[in-house]
């Protein structure tokens, strides 16, 4: 069976108006997902990117540095040290 806008609209009558709030986020939701499924489609070289640096970063994880040590060193970085 298809569902109508009127489908819609009687579902939207028996329900309490402080659920209002919450059925439109929800149909922003999924006009927003809807949107930049669309929208927004990534492209290959970009995914092959992605793959390339995962497989570099799981082949040399001792090229990665931790938060802390990152933090560290922008910290040296901004006092000029």
């Amino acid at each position: 069976m298809e569902i109508t806008v009127k489908d819609i609209e009687s579902n939207l009558e028996t329900l309490p108006k402080e659920f209002f709030y919450q059925v439109n986020d929800f149909i922003d939701f999924l006009k927003y997902k809807h949107l930049n499924d669309k929208q927004y489609k990534i492209p290959d070289w970009q995914k092959e990117e992605v793959r390339r640096r995962v497989k570099y970063s799981q082949e040399h994880p001792e090229s990665f540095v931790s938060e802390s040590e990152m933090d560290d060193y922008l910290k040296d970085l901004e006092s000029g040290d």
